[in-house]
């Protein structure tokens, strides 16, 4: 009789196992839809990041003020001129760049301080659970848009950094919530009571024991909350306190020809197209990352 079939060196029992992050990447690529949102959100990502190299003019220059303004899509100026003779083609591409810079950075200090908080609150618990929850409460009472609207019209000056910090510092709250109850839910898992047993200290379990399985989660935060700050900063700049002239963002390009708007169609079209497709990829990243998470979990 055959003996036994050996078993390969290299079977699944002997694999590594693929972290959380490369799981997801995997479970988008899969879907048609969302390799067509990754391939749209990285030409506008590049076209952002090569903004100086093919804008065809300075995004600020007004060339001739008097013979330029508001000029209708041409070949010369293919997104047409702003009232102020400034191409909206070159303000659009340096928007582009603008606006992800500030979406991007606002969305991480909004996930530093809510995986912070809601980590810090779900792993200790008790007394300490219990106050900074209040807290949370108090602040998610007050309307987002509204908070900022009282801050900025305050300020109405800021430069683009505290603008950043002020558009991040008002989005954590419900990311803190969403980690926390994923912290409760496996502080008592036997992963954590094997580390707590190894003399693993408090710090050390929630950095490399719990929060590597709150990647998925955080990436649906991340990829939905740069697309909602992308449209914050729009409205706030289309009202005249975010972005500061003659610094271009998709919304204070809609703003400039905002009073005018059947007679300069272009500079709320394409401003409002590449925003509208910005959002729309990102969303859809964010709808299928959190289905992979579901069907995970």
């Amino acid at each position: 009789m055959p003996g036994p079939t050996p078993v390969s060196a290299t079977s699944s029992a002997a694999r590594p196992r693929e972290s959380p992050l490369a799981l997801s990447v995997r479970a988008l690529l899969r879907k048609r839809s969302s390799r067509i949102a990754l391939v749209v959100l990285a030409v506008i990502v590049l076209v952002g990041i090569l903004a100086p190299l093919i804008a065809p003019y300075d995004p600020a220059a007004q060339p001739d003020i008097v013979a330029l303004k508001s000029q209708s899509p041409s070949l010369a100026h293919p997104f047409g001129t702003d009232p102020y003779s400034r191409d909206v083609l070159s303000r659009v591409l340096y928007g582009a760049r603008l606006s992800l810079v500030i979406g991007i950075l606002a969305t991480f200090v909004s996930l530093t301080f809510g995986v912070a908080y809601g980590a810090i609150a779900g792993y200790v618990g008790g007394m300490l659970d219990a106050v900074m929850m209040r807290i949370l409460d108090a602040f998610l009472s007050i309307p987002r848009l509204l908070l900022l609207l009282g801050v900025l019209v305050a300020w109405p000056h800021l430069s683009i950094a505290p603008l950043i910090l002020f558009l991040g510092l008002t989005g954590w709250f419900g990311l803190s919530r969403i980690v926390r109850g994923q912290v409760l839910a496996l502080k008592h898992a036997e992963f954590v009571t094997a580390a707590r047993a190894l003399g693993a200290s408090r710090r050390r379990i929630l950095a490399r024991h719990l929060l590597p399985n709150l990647v998925s989660p955080i990436a649906v935060a991340a990829t939905i909350g740069v697309g909602h700050v992308i449209v914050l900063e729009a409205g706030l700049s289309f009202l005249g306190i975010g972005v500061p002239q003659p610094l271009a963002s998709w919304g204070n390009i809609i703003q400039d020809g905002a009073d005018q708007v059947a007679t300069l169609w272009w500079m709320s079209l394409f401003p409002g197209l590449f925003m509208v497709l910005t959002v729309m990829t990102l969303n859809i990243l964010g709808e299928a990352l959190r289905d992979v998470y579901e069907r995970r979990s």
